[in-house]
């Protein structure tokens, strides 16, 4: 409530100086700031960090000129010139920001972009000024980062979730691509420890974010509309570890093949060996009760963070190892990521819909080696390879959506289905039929998995609503 209350005090003291045009008369919040009175530009203004950043900017007493591709709605706060839809050059000499501000989703080979950097007009993303001004304020939390292709929320979350069990408690908050802004964190009070996932996006302009402890999951080809290569990809994640310091450290999977990309790091690199230190941590490990190898292969980066962590702050981890295991055994995982939604009839159903690229898919479909499987996938096409999904003795593939006639070639699947609801009945009508068969063999129940491997923009909003569909279709399901 407080800070509602300061934001009225500010709103008190905004002045109309001129028709459209809004000043600060005075800034009651204790809050002093490089921003304060400069004149910010923030594009993509109008999704979820882009409306945390015209909050935080309006709080620190900056004059706000906002742009976004989307004309709906009103701005967040009072700003001096609404310039939606404008993304050119021309928005800079209308406004004459002092700085350019950008939410993850805007691209920054814009040439608005290449304008302000021409002009000496410094140019931030989202992350890196929250985490600017935050470090301004004199905060400074112990701050974990978590980047890769896949399983980053995840991760993000089991750190999240084990800190908070533990005997010390310390304050807990995942930011960041996870879904709530660094920008909304440093606004609503920055908490003991920071666990922030970083999209390559948030990655590609990085000049003051520096975590303690970071890692990069993995790499596979992703996003390659927005970057030219893989290699340019990387560059992007190796952001992660630009501004780190000699103590820091950064972790890599040990067969990372992207080394060139590190050569200027600051910070320790150290190399995740799966097999060593899989086995020393293996009580660890044995108490996660989700399933898939590849959240094994999640939980070995939190626990090494989590591990630096604890030496950094001279914590000792044989006090805390009952703790730890406690804590890895009651989590439950993320909705929408290998979520067991329903046994029926001797059939699991697992909703993963957050499998948004064939890499994900793979590995959701490797987590049940051996057993009938039945995957459903489809969605926006993007151009993946799915030869590896073949369908086989023990492997069905119920294609659907946009991407759904490539999948079929590819996989060499029987039939393309148009939407998930077909794609699903499918599935079930196919598994109830081997069920009694296998019902004696608890390991040998067949699998209807939802792991579209593309995303989901071609038939639903995103990959939330296309998991809560399928939900439905189990809830609704009688064999």
């Amino acid at each position: 409530m407080a800070r509602n209350k300061n934001r009225c005090k500010v709103l008190a003291h905004w002045i109309d100086s001129e028709p459209g045009v809004f000043v600060h008369s005075s800034h009651p919040i204790d809050m002093s700031s490089f921003l304060e009175r400069k004149r910010v530009l923030v594009l993509g203004a109008m999704g979820k960090s882009g409306r945390s950043l015209q909050e935080l900017l309006y709080e620190l007493g900056s004059i706000i000129a906002i742009t976004d591709q989307n004309q709906e709605g009103k701005p967040a706060v009072p700003v001096e010139m609404d310039l939606r839809p404008e993304q050119g050059r021309s928005i800079l000499d209308q406004f004459h920001p002092d700085y350019v501000v950008t939410a993850p989703g805007v691209p920054l080979s814009l040439p608005v972009f290449e304008a302000a950097r021409s002009e000496g007009i410094p140019v931030y993303g989202e992350l890196d000024l929250a985490f600017h001004v935050m470090e301004d304020q004199g905060k400074h939390p112990y701050v974990f980062a978590v980047t890769g292709t896949d399983g980053k929320s995840t991760t993000v979350s089991m750190i999240e979730h084990i800190l908070k069990q533990l005997p010390f408690a310390p304050s807990v908050v995942a930011c960041g691509n996870i879904g709530l802004p660094l920008s909304q964190v440093v606004l609503d009070g920055v908490p003991d420890i920071l666990v922030v996932e970083c999209s390559s996006f948030q990655l590609e302009s990085v000049e003051h974010f520096h975590p303690n402890t970071a890692c990069i999951l993995n790499l596979a080809a992703a996003h390659m509309d927005r970057y030219d290569s893989i290699d340019e990809y990387a560059q992007a994640k190796s952001n992660i570890g630009r501004r780190q310091g000699t103590e820091d450290l950064l972790l890599i999977a040990d067969e990372f093949p992207y080394l060139s990309e590190f050569d200027q790091l600051n910070g320790r690199l150290e190399r995740l060996d799966v097999e060593s230190f899989g086995n020393g941590y293996s009580p660890f490990l044995d108490a996660l009760r989700i399933p898939g190898k590849h959240n094994r292969w999640n939980l070995l980066f939190a626990l090494r963070m989590i591990q630096d962590y604890f030496i950094r702050n001279s914590i000792s981890w044989e006090d805390n190892a009952s703790a730890l295991k406690e804590a890895i055994a009651s989590f439950s995982g993320l909705p929408h990521r290998m979520e067991v939604v329903a046994e029926k009839s001797g059939i699991l159903f697992i909703n993963d819909s957050k499998a948004t690229t064939v890499q994900s898919a793979q590995m959701a479909m490797n987590s049940f080696a051996g057993r009938p499987l039945h995957i459903l996938m489809g969605g926006l096409d993007k151009k993946g390879d799915f030869t590896s999904f073949r369908a086989n003795a023990s492997q069905w593939i119920y294609p659907f959506g946009q991407a759904g006639p490539a999948i079929q070639k590819q996989t060499q699947a029987t039939h393309n289905y148009g939407d998930l609801s077909a794609a699903f009945h499918a599935a079930c009508s196919a598994a109830s039929r081997q069920s009694p068969a296998l019902a004696a063999d608890e390991n040998d129940k067949p699998v209807v998995l939802l792991s579209p491997g593309c995303p989901s923009q071609d038939q639903y909003r995103n990959y939330e609503e296309r998991g809560n569909h399928f939900r439905k279709l189990v809830e609704e399901w009688k064999p």
